[in-house]
Order: structure tokens, then C-alpha cells, then sequence
């Protein structure tokens, strides 16, 4: 069951494994055009974590996997110290982020998908 911060998307997962039989120039094409959508909850998740840690905010980063478009920390845990950075991180930064901007990441989708046609379209 998806948590209800999520955005599904039908069919992304069997486009996604298309597209890996595509060449190279195509699947990076579609590869930054869904990296895009993950932009906007990115940017807002640092902004509103920068006020606790400006350098774990810089580390949130768009990722897309087969399971869909991710926005997460790339940065290492260092220390232990404190083992509710995590959620912390997700209840201060993240999910705010995407909650906020729920209706942006679904134009942003229909958008990366459209340019992804368009691509489609002007190949030979």
C-alpha cells in the first residue's frame, strides 16, 4: 500500500524497462526529464532544512530508480549521535516538501512525460 505522500504513477515501472532497451541518448533523455520532477520537492526540502543543517540539506538528491523518482540523502551518516537524525530529516525537510508540492510533482510528471514523446517523435 503506497503511504499517502506518495504519487503513483501507472505504468512508470514497464516504461522504465522499455526505455532500458532503448539507446543510450534515449534513456539518458528520459532519465534527466524524470530527474526534473524531483527537482521542486528537492529544492523546498532544502529550504526548509537549511535552518537546522545546512550541509545535510545540500545533501538531498534526486534519484530515479525503476521504482520511481526519489528525493533522498546522499550523504553518509557520520557520527550516531543522534539516531533520530533520520526521521528528522523526513519530518522536518522531506515530507513537508512533498506534501506541499504534490500538485507541482504531477505537472512536473506530465510535463517529463510529454517531453519524453516529444523525443520519441523526432527520433528517425
Amino acid at each position: 500500500m503506497p503511504q499517502r505522500e506518495t504519487v503513483v504513477v501507472h505504468g512508470y515501472r514497464e516504461f522504465l524497462r522499455a526505455c532500458a532497451k532503448a539507446e543510450p541518448d534515449t534513456r539518458k533523455t528520459v532519465r534527466d526529464a524524470l530527474r526534473k520532477v524531483g527537482a521542486v520537492v528537492r529544492e523546498d526540502a532544502t529550504r526548509r532544512f537549511s535552518a537546522i543543517d545546512t550541509g545535510s540539506a545540500h545533501g538531498f538528491k534526486t534519484r530515479v530508480r525503476q521504482r520511481g523518482v526519489a528525493v533522498e540523502q546522499s550523504i553518509r551518516k557520520t557520527t550516531g549521535n543522534r539516531p533520530d537524525y533520520g526521521s528528522l530529516q523526513m519530518r522536518r525537510g522531506l515530507l513537508p516538501a512533498m506534501v506541499e508540492n504534490a500538485n507541482d510533482t504531477v505537472r512536473a510528471m506530465e510535463h517529463a512525460v510529454d517531453e519524453i514523446a516529444d523525443h520519441f517523435e523526432r527520433r528517425p
